[in-house]
C-alpha cells in the first residue's frame, strides 16, 4: 500500500479516529470492536480505535447529559482496547495504537485525541488539559487536537495551551468537517449542536501563533469502519511499516490529511520535507502532487494566504495515440425509494472488470462500510463485491494502462457493458437497470404496464438501480506539480503549506514547512 515518494520514506495509510461508544452499539461491543481491526486490515497501514469514555445519561427531569472525568466502567473497556490493539498488532501489516477522547473539561480546553507508543497504557482522565499533558510527558504519549474550530472554551481549541512535544500536529478535518480556518474551504455543518467555526481555534489560528503545528486528518465515525470515505485519512512518510517508525513520523510532523481519496504530496522547501524547518531568506518550492481523480488546483499558503495557484483544470487534453494510464471511477447504488412504498433491503453486487489490451496497475476504495470487498486484483482484472443500503452508493478507483483502442468490459448483475478507453475518456456512461425496475414494480404493486402507460413516466429511472464509469481521467490529468522561487520570505518565523483540491470535491492538506529568518 506505500509508495516511495520521498527521501526514501514511504507513505503510509491510517485512520486514528474511528470512535467506540459501548453505549451507542446493540451488538456485542468486543466483537464489534474487534471486527473493526479486520476492516483496517485490508486498506489501513496503521489504525487506533479510539476508546469513547463518556456515557449518556438522562436527570430526574429528562434532560440529557454526558458524563465527565472517569467512571467506573473505564477501566474494563480501556483494558479490552489495549488487549485488542496488542492482538491485532502486525508490524509490516497493520500498526495499531491504542487512543481515546479524552474525557476531562472538554468544553474549557477543547477534544483531544490521547495516543500511546506501547501496550497497556494508562487511561489519564485528568479534569483539565494542563495535566495531561504533564502526564503524557512523562510517559512519551501524544494529545492530538480534534474539530479545534468550534469556539474557543466551548468545545473549541484554546491555544494558549499547547505543547509541540505533546501535539505535533492536529486534526484539520474529521467527520465534524475542517477545521482549517473560517474562510477556507469546506465547513463545519454537521454537528449543529457544536458549529459554526468561530475565530480563535482552527488550525490557522495555531499556525499564526507560530507555533511548529503538523496537519492530519481522521474520521471520528461510530459505525465500527475505520478509514470511512469522506470523513478524513491520514497519510505519513516513514522508514517502515513498524510502530517505532510511524510514531517516530508523528513526532516530526511528516504527516498530511485528505478528505477520503488518496491524494499523494510530495512538498519541500529548500532542504526541507513537509513537517521540517529550514532558514534562509528565499524560499525555493518544489510540490507534486498524484490524484486520485481530476485535479483542479494546487495551492500555495504562506502565513495563511494564498501566494500561488496552480490551475490544472482544463490544462490538458486526453492524449490521442500510445500507451497511456487512465483512473476510472465506478459508482454503483441509487435504487428504489423507499419513500415511494418500495420494499427496499441492502443490494449486493458482485462484478468484473477486465479488458482486451488493458493492465490494471491499481485499485483503491471509496468505501463507507466493512460491507465492501475487493476479492481479487490481477494483472488483467478486479473482482469486486459492493453493498449498497437504498438511495446510497459505493466506488472504487482502478488504474489501466492501455491504449485508446483498448477495451473496459464490466459484468455482473446482468450488466455486460464494454466500452474503448478513448471513450471513457471523452465522457462517462450510465447504465439504468431498467428491466430490474420494471419487474420490480410488478412484483411488488401488480402493476403490468408497458412504456407510456404510467402518468410519471421516468417511474422507471427513477427506481432503477444504476452504474455510472465515470469520465476517465489520463495521467495528465491526475497528476500536477508546482514549482517556484519566493524571494520575498518574511522575516522571523514563516510557514507554507498545500492545500490541494480535486474536481470531485476532495482536498488534502500537506503540514507545513517553516523557515525561520
Amino acid at each position: 500500500m506505500s509508495d516511495d515518494l520521498g527521501d526514501g520514506m514511504k507513505l503510509y495509510w491510517g485512520d486514528l479516529h474511528c470512535q467506540f461508544k459501548p453505549q451507542w452499539t446493540t451488538r456485542d461491543w468486543p466483537s464489534f470492536l474487534g471486527e473493526s481491526f479486520e476492516h483496517a486490515k485490508r486498506h489501513l497501514d496503521f489504525y487506533s480505535p479510539v476508546y469513547y469514555p463518556a456515557l449518556f445519561y438522562h436527570t430526574e427531569t429528562r434532560m440529557k447529559l454526558e458524563t465527565v472525568g472517569p467512571r467506573e466502567h473505564c477501566a474494563e473497556h480501556w483494558r479490552l482496547v489495549c488487549d485488542l490493539v496488542k492482538k491485532h498488532h502486525e508490524p509490516g501489516r497493520l500498526v495499531t495504537f491504542p487512543g481515546y477522547e479524552w474525557n476531562g473539561d472538554r468544553t474549557r480546553w477543547g477534544d483531544h485525541n490521547v495516543f500511546y507508543p506501547f501496550d497497556d497504557a494508562p487511561l489519564d482522565l485528568a479534569l483539565e488539559l494542563p495535566d495531561l499533558y504533564d502526564h503524557l510527558r512523562k510517559v512519551g504519549g501524544l494529545a492530538i487536537p480534534h474539530h479545534t474550530a468550534y469556539a474557543p472554551c466551548d468545545r473549541g481549541k484554546d491555544w494558549d495551551c499547547w505543547d509541540e512535544q505533546v501535539s505535533p500536529f492536529a486534526e484539520i478535518l474529521s467527520g465534524h468537517g475542517s477545521s482549517e480556518g473560517c474562510n477556507t474551504p469546506i465547513g463545519m455543518p454537521v454537528n449543529m449542536s457544536m458549529g459554526p467555526r468561530t475565530p480563535g481555534g482552527s488550525i490557522q489560528d495555531g499556525l499564526a501563533r507560530g507555533y511548529r503545528l503538523g496537519i492530519g486528518a481522521s474520521g471520528d465515525n461510530n459505525n465500527g469502519y475505520p478509514g470511512k470515505h469522506g470523513t478524513g485519512l491520514i497519510a505519513c512518510y516513514a522508514e517502515e511499516l513498524t510502530r517505532e517508525a510511524i510514531w517516530e513520523a508523528f513526532r516530526a510532523r511528516r504527516v498530511y490529511g485528505v478528505t477520503g481519496d488518496r491524494i499523494r504530496l510530495d512538498f519541500r522547501l529548500n532542504d526541507a520535507f513537509m513537517g521540517g524547518v529550514t532558514a534562509g531568506d528565499v524560499a525555493q518550492i518544489e510540490a507534486r502532487v498524484i490524484g486520485s481523480q481530476a485535479i483542479d488546483r494546487i495551492e500555495l499558503l504562506r502565513n495563511n494566504r494564498v501566494i500561488a495557484t496552480h490551475c490544472h483544470n482544463g490544462t490538458w487534453q486526453p492524449p490521442a495515440t500510445g500507451t497511456l494510464r487512465v483512473k476510472l471511477q465506478i459508482e454503483q447504488g441509487w435504487g428504489p425509494n423507499p419513500g415511494a412504498n418500495f420494499e427496499v433491503g441492502r443490494r449486493e453486487w458482485q462484478m468484473r472488470l477486465s479488458g482486451e489490451g488493458i493492465t490494471v496497475r491499481g485499485v483503491e476504495g471509496c468505501f463507507t462500510g466493512g460491507e465492501q470487498r475487493i476479492d481479487a486484483v490481477t494483472d488483467g482484472a478486479v473482482e469486486y463485491t459492493l453493498s449498497t443500503a437504498p438511495r446510497s452508493t459505493q466506488s472504487l478507483i482502478v488504474e489501466l494502462e492501455g491504449d485508446v483502442t483498448s477495451t473496459v468490459r464490466l459484468e455482473g448483475e446482468g450488466i455486460d457493458a464494454a466500452y474503448t478507453l478513448g471513450e471513457l475518456m471523452d465522457h462517462g456512461r450510465l447504465i439504468a437497470l431498467r428491466e430490474e425496475a420494471r419487474a420490480a414494480i410488478r412484483e411488488q404493486f401488480a402493476c403490468e404496464f408497458a412504456p407510456g402507460d404510467l402518468e410519471e413516466g421516468d417511474a422507471l429511472f427513477h427506481n432503477a438501480y444504476k452504474v455510472k464509469l465515470h469520465t476517465a481521467i489520463p495521467e495528465a490529468g491526475y497528476t500536477a506539480s508546482l514549482s517556484l522561487r519566493d524571494e520575498e520570505v518574511p522575516s522571523g518565523r514563516a510557514w507554507y503549506y498545500l492545500r490541494v483540491s480535486q474536481l470531485n470535491g476532495q482536498y488534502a492538506w500537506s503540514s507545513p514547512i517553516w523557515v525561520d529568518g
